[in-house]
């Protein structure tokens, strides 16, 4: 047999991931996402979350083509629980209880993450000057939307408790939210060692939405002294600083 027509052991042909692989690292670099972002903000690099999930900066690209994509992907399903939330707290029988259950799911939930603080208060999705391949209108539709139907079941909400004589006559929907991100930082601030601080904001937050009272309603928690309060600063500073060197 002539060497032209021997038959030569052709080379293994390339392959990607297989889709098995595929599943996995999708799952890992969600899972690492949300803890990354949760932690540091959605300002985190993919590098980051490649390093969380412990695959490769090109494995996350070839999964998501942009960051925006993957908060996307993480954040989408908090949204959906976001709103119903509020839709659960507009049909409570009790808008007064529905109201305050609202505001405790809403505060906890939100709280804890930061990429999800960010989104809502618009600071990544609005913020001028990051680098990306294509502007955010995605990301911030999500946002937009989200907030518009909850928005919708809070103003049911509002009403029913308006009609019942439960709040101030004043109080709108927007209200809540905004009121519910000022507690939020009460979470953070309190930490591992106070983590029912919040639930005394809550305590002042729900007295000042009642139309009158004949006495201060009692207060869950029992308040914070100078020297705590130094010590959650200091604990605060260390958990930054600790943040900041990784």
């Amino acid at each position: 047999m002539s060497q032209s027509s021997a038959a030569e052991p052709s080379a293994k042909p390339r392959t990607g991931p297989s889709r098995r692989d595929a599943k996995e690292n999708l799952a890992r670099i969600l899972a690492a996402a949300a803890d990354v972002f949760a932690e540091q903000g959605c300002n985190a690099t993919l590098a980051d979350v490649a390093k969380a999930a412990d695959v490769g900066v090109a494995t996350v690209y070839r999964t998501f083509a942009t960051k925006d994509d993957l908060i996307h992907e993480v954040y989408e399903p908090q949204f959906a629980r976001a709103e119903q939330q509020a839709l659960d707290a507009s049909r409570h029988p009790d808008p007064w209880a529905g109201i305050a259950g609202f505001l405790e799911d809403c505060i906890t939930t939100i709280a804890p993450d930061r990429g999800f603080r960010e989104l809502l208060s618009g600071s990544y999705s609005e913020t001028l000057g990051w680098s990306r391949p294509r502007t955010p209108h995605r990301l911030a539709k999500l946002v937009e939307d989200s907030h518009n139907r909850t928005g919708k079941h809070l103003e049911n909400l509002v009403r029913r408790a308006r009609e019942a004589g439960l709040v101030r006559d004043d109080l709108v929907a927007g209200d809540l939210l905004l009121l519910s991100m000022a507690v939020q930082t009460s979470v953070e601030f309190g930490g591992p060692s106070h983590p029912r601080l919040y639930r005394r904001m809550i305590g002042f937050l729900m007295d000042s939405l009642q139309p009158a009272r004949d006495a201060p309603t009692p207060l869950p928690e029992p308040g914070l002294t100078n020297r705590q309060i130094a010590a959650l600063e200091r604990q605060r500073r260390k958990r930054m600083s600790g943040s900041a060197e990784a």
